[in-house]
């Protein structure tokens, strides 16, 4: 997989200005992308800590709920980066807005993509991130890749999960990320169908089978 970032940011939408009217939780997310000779194109994750009260644990973006003082979504997702990366938002050159998504727990969230120039010096806010997640592009290549129907009231629901090294990668994060590889990276891998195995989220545990 190889993004060209300059293709990447021409496609982006520029336009975030306007809050959306919903009674969904409203929320933004940064999707840090770097560029190293050691480690090839990839994404900046962190692990949400295991105390929080909402998804603790689990692998996501830097990002949050908007707060009335945030001007825009993008402003809320950039002091979201600050506050929990511990780093300034100079280190992040915004390349454009990807698709809204909403989730089955009541979120709406709207991701940036960013272009990450800083030294990977992190000062992380460990009240909110348990750890930092480098995850080269290679990787997602490789591991393991499942999805699966969640039986829903109304229809089923389909999850996706990368099994990493550094845990399961699943839910809202994992939709954001396959679908902006395939808009801008042809990612076409397969994933292996599966069913549930657990009665409670994440609903599936490689472990397990």
């Amino acid at each position: 997989m190889n993004l060209d970032l300059f293709t990447v940011k021409s496609l982006l939408s520029q336009s975030w200005q306007v809050m959306p009217l919903t009674n969904e939780k409203i929320s933004s997310v940064i999707v840090p992308i770097f560029e190293t000779e050691e480690l090839g194109q990839g994404l900046i994750l962190t692990q949400r800590s295991k105390h929080l009260k909402s998804h603790p644990g689990q692998i996501s973006f830097p990002g949050g709920v908007v707060d009335p003082a945030d001007a825009d979504l993008l402003q809320c997702a950039l002091r979201e980066w600050e506050e929990e990366m511990g780093v300034s938002r100079d280190s992040i050159e915004i390349l454009g807005k990807h698709d809204d998504m909403k989730t089955r727990t009541g979120f709406h969230i709207t991701p940036f993509l960013g272009r990450y120039s800083g030294d990977f010096n992190f000062s992380h806010n460990e009240d909110e991130v348990e750890k930092i997640i480098i995850l080269p592009l290679s990787k997602l290549a490789q591991a393991p890749f499942y999805t699966l129907r969640i039986p829903n009231i109304l229809s089923d629901d389909i999850s996706y999960y990368f099994d990493l090294e550094e845990g399961l990668l699943w839910g809202a994060t994992c939709e954001i990320i396959i679908k902006f590889l395939k808009d801008y990276a042809s990612f076409e891998r397969n994933p292996i169908s599966v069913a549930p195995n657990l009665q409670f989220p994440p609903f599936f545990d490689p472990k397990l089978i």
